[in-house]
């Protein structure tokens, strides 16, 4: 499905400033690029309504998750040492992973999740967390759909078939639709896992509507029937009535976030957001009207922007080096699309506060890229998720202008072929005591079975 033979691969590679900025001025790329990183620096305030919540810098941790929670969905010795390194990374906003908000709606019996019964644990991660850094915690609160895979859940859980996705996902033809029934009582689910994580001590829930998950494939069902599916109306149905149901509950001085996919780059009528006429374009209007209204509506305050989804095709939300298969473009065009619709979304919405994704790529280029775009205005925050798994001190360096190419991010996927085998998520080359051994058995072994 995805090919792209490469005539040079330096075309697309680059080992200097320079040599991105040559690259860049010649294939015509949307890529900003900066030798003053100052902007890193600049704070952000963020208005959820009674309080706004000021970032000492404009560097975020993307919510990146790690497969290592207890079966109860409690975080683990591994996920609070992950959450401690996110504290201690300098950043100034930090996003959690996804937190399931129904037993069923979980991608693997580890994944996280909020509960009355483990609302104690989490409480005392944060408060940890808190010791170290004054950064604001977004929980992000999910229900995985079509990608739930646990002892709960016998198939998937769809909103629509979808044969641009069984292509890919053969395993999902013939799984009938999730019932209305089953989405009404959806919402009162989200507001529980709201209020037990303002407990917990979070300071904003995310509602997270990208990747395919089930709000996300809520936007695409241009197929279903029924009150969820069809009309713009239908589609944003489901997310309208868990944001009244969160916003009921949520304090008015937490923030109301979303890890927000503003397209699926999947042909219409399987994708949102995209180009009827052409699947390899972007078409933001639904987007920024959805976006519209929930700022108006409930307050939304706070995005983390993305595109596409990592289960189909990974090279439209992370672009890599090396991956499960050879991406049908160069990263560089990836990147590209990642800051463009950024920079669209926030020129059409000023109010709302963006974070920019995309910028893990560049890896010693990064500060110069993320700098250069917050003074372009694509976004106001920028966020990194892999760069934060493999390097502990990101951030801090970043804002010191003291960069270290030994510890950054090389976009190698090992992480992500961690997470495909199953097994906890981590980088194997950067953070080698831990998860090295964990590559070595659960990928290398698994691979010569």
């Amino acid at each position: 499905m995805f090919a792209y033979e490469m005539k040079n691969a330096n075309t697309y590679n680059f080992s200097s400033l320079g040599e991105l900025e040559a690259i860049v001025a010649r294939e015509g790329y949307d890529i900003p690029i900066s030798r003053d990183t100052s902007s890193l620096s600049r704070t952000v305030d963020i208005d959820a309504g009674e309080k706004v919540y000021t970032l000492k810098n404009s560097i975020s941790v993307h919510p990146m998750e790690g497969f290592d929670g207890e079966e109860d969905g409690s975080p683990s010795d591994l996920t609070r040492r992950r959450y401690l390194r996110f504290a201690a990374s300098g950043a100034a906003l930090l996003w959690s992973e996804a937190i399931a908000v129904v037993p069923e709606g979980r991608t693997s019996d580890h994944q996280l999740m909020i509960t009355p019964e483990n609302v104690d644990k989490y409480a005392e991660m944060i408060a940890e967390v808190k010791k170290i850094t004054d950064a604001p915690i977004i929980a992000q609160l999910t229900h995985s759909g079509r990608f739930s895979k646990n002892k709960f859940t016998p198939h998937p859980i769809i909103m629509q078939q979808n044969t641009e996705i069984e292509k890919v996902r053969p395993q999902d033809v013939g799984t009938p639709p999730v019932s209305d029934e089953y989405l009404d009582q959806l919402h009162a689910r989200y507001a529980e896992a709201a209020v037990l994580a303002v407990r917990a001590g979070f300071d904003g829930v995310d509602i997270k509507i990208c990747h395919q998950y089930l709000l996300s494939e809520a936007l695409s069902s241009f197929l279903r029937e029924g009150k969820y599916g069809g009309s713009y109306e239908n589609r944003t149905r489901l997310i309208k009535d868990i944001f009244t149901a969160v916003r009921a509950y949520l304090p008015k001085d937490k923030i109301l976030a979303s890890r927000f996919g503003v397209s699926d780059m999947l042909p219409y009528p399987y994708g949102y957001g995209t180009d009827k006429g052409d699947a390899a374009k972007f078409d933001l209007t639904e987007a920024k009207r959805l976006l519209s209204e929930l700022m108006d509506e409930f307050g939304l305050s706070l995005i983390d922007m993305t595109m596409g989804s990592p289960y189909i095709a990974p090279h439209i939300n992370r672009p890599y080096n090396k991956g499960g298969y050879v991406a049908p473009e160069p990263p560089l065009a990836g990147v590209s699309r990642l800051l463009s619709a950024a920079k669209e979304i926030k020129t059409a919405l000023q109010a709302l506060t963006v974070v920019g994704t995309g910028y893990s790529y560049l890896r010693e280029c990064s500060p110069n890229v993320a700098s250069a775009a917050l003074d372009g205005g694509y976004c106001d925050v920028v966020g990194f998720g892999r760069m934060a798994f493999a390097y502990d001190t990101f951030a801090k360096d970043m804002l010191a202008g003291k960069f270290n190419s030994a510890k950054t991010c090389i976009t190698c996927s090992k992480c992500t072929e961690l997470m495909r085998h199953g097994s906890v998520t981590g980088c194997p080359i950067r953070d080698q005591e831990i998860y090295l051994p964990i590559y070595r058995k659960n990928v290398m072994e698994a691979d010569k079975k």
